[in-house]
């Protein structure tokens, strides 16, 4: 039987991730790593000698119950069994680490290793600064990649928000023609609400799972701090970066993405995957006959309502883009309730109360001011208008009694001076 920790090795190789990575996770120099991938796979057996009595062995209930919940570096246990009278060295902690570790991460990601168009994974990237529209804002990549072909699909974007992850979703499922049964997300804010843990499992944000319902895909939320449980898209990310962004020239946001699009199909999909040994393009059609066909209605009817504050020059805050209303709302409230139309008709409307305030298209995250001429007109008009100023009520009337020695100089009577003729001080003068 293949010890755990050499399948352990032998997963990681087989998923590309270098030599030195797997001897860094493992503990293990790169010649063992070497030695045990040669008789892995010259079928080789490994012997087995039985288990001898270890130092670490009282302490395997508590580094188990650990690492159950959190994906803890072996550094950080040893150090916390030290503190608990553990007198052994590092190096077997490490290994029995490294096959825990294996055996949860099987059972995290068992369900991963799926059957053509159960499965994608989805994550955001950082991928530094950029100027866009005259502002230098955070460039972000969002990658799709579907489990069985590891097809991708991606985008770079200036907000992560959660309207946007919708879009990006939305457009991805049109262009690859259909939708994956699961999609697999970390524990990002704009999809989970509470993260998954050892004991319950992760609440979703109640309109991103509405907008799951809408498209029929499963939202799969992995544990926190559990990264290889969705190694595709993390070893695709690094792809991406390494392979594609790195030494890029471009001159805006719409030149990066067309750049993108064109390395995708003309490099990424239709290179052999170091996995699979197969060209994802060419696996595309088999992940494409197991999803769900793309619904009759294809825009997920988004119509969220939210609060937001008018600013003092009468405009509201929407994904990062600012929208006027009417500018008479400054002087009756400071909120105003705004109802989001993200497909269909493409509409943001204001209302206050039962009043509709403004009726804007949605702009796109980034875009400069969106004002209504008619908002435009009455914000000139309000400040024509002499300030208002507050009515003055009447104040109460009193006198205060102020010591004598306050009274000089101040109030009430004027202190005596003497009187002096001016010629004296001819006098003095001489």
């Amino acid at each position: 039987m293949v010890p755990a920790e050499v399948r352990l090795v032998v997963r990681l190789y087989e998923e590309g991730v270098p030599i030195a990575e797997i001897a860094r996770i493992t503990g293990r120099s790169r010649q063992t790593i070497y030695n045990w991938l040669r008789k892995y796979f010259a079928g080789e057996s490994f012997v087995h000698k039985a288990p001898r009595p270890s130092k670490l062995d009282p302490f395997m209930p508590y580094i188990e119950s650990r690492l159950k919940r959190f994906d803890l570096p072996a550094t950080v246990l040893l150090r916390e069994i030290r503190e608990q009278g553990y007198t052994g060295q590092i190096s077997i902690l490490r290994a029995r680490v490294a096959e825990i570790k294996e055996r949860h991460v099987r059972q995290l990601v068992a369900r991963f290793e799926t059957e053509p168009g159960l499965q994608a994974q989805v994550d955001w990237a950082s991928c530094g600064k950029i100027w866009h529209r005259g502002k230098r804002r955070r460039l972000s990549l969002f990658l799709l990649v579907l489990g069985h072909s590891r097809f991708l699909w991606g985008q770079f974007v200036v907000t992560e928000r959660r309207p946007q992850l919708m879009t990006l979703l939305e457009e991805a499922f049109r262009e690859i023609g259909g939708v994956p049964r699961e999609i697999v997300f970390d524990n990002m804010k704009q999809v989970v609400k509470l993260a998954r843990t050892a004991e319950r499992e992760a609440t979703i944000q109640p309109e991103f799972l509405d907008f799951a319902g809408h498209w029929g895909f499963e939202v799969v939320a992995c544990p926190a701090y559990w990264p290889r449980a969705k190694g595709k898209i993390e070893r695709s990310i690094r792809y991406v970066k390494e392979s594609f962004l790195e030494g890029r020239r471009f001159t805006d946001l719409a030149d990066l993405n067309a750049q993108f699009r064109e390395w995708l199909a003309g490099v990424a999909n239709v290179r052999v995957h170091g996995t699979t040994k197969e060209q994802p393009v060419s696996r595309l059609a088999a992940d494409l006959a197991g999803m769900l066909p793309l619904p009759a209605v294809v825009a997920y009817p988004s119509c969220p309502e939210t609060t937001r504050r008018v600013t003092v020059d009468g405009r509201i805050s929407v994904d990062g883009v600012l929208y006027s209303v009417d500018p008479a709302l400054v002087d009756e409230a400071r909120s105003v309730e705004v109802t989001i139309r993200r497909g269909g008709d493409g509409l943001l409307r204001v209302f206050h109360g039962a009043r509709e305030v403004a009726c804007h298209r949605l702009a796109p995250p980034g875009s400069p001011p969106q004002d209504l001429p008619e908002h435009v007109a009455r914000r000139w008009a309000l400040r024509k208008r002499p300030p208002r100023r507050p009515p003055r009520g009447k104040g109460p009337r009193f006198e205060q009694a102020l010591p004598e020695v306050e009274l000089l100089g101040v109030a009430g009577t004027p202190p005596e001076v003497e009187v002096r003729d001016l010629g004296i001080y001819g006098d003095l003068s001489r």
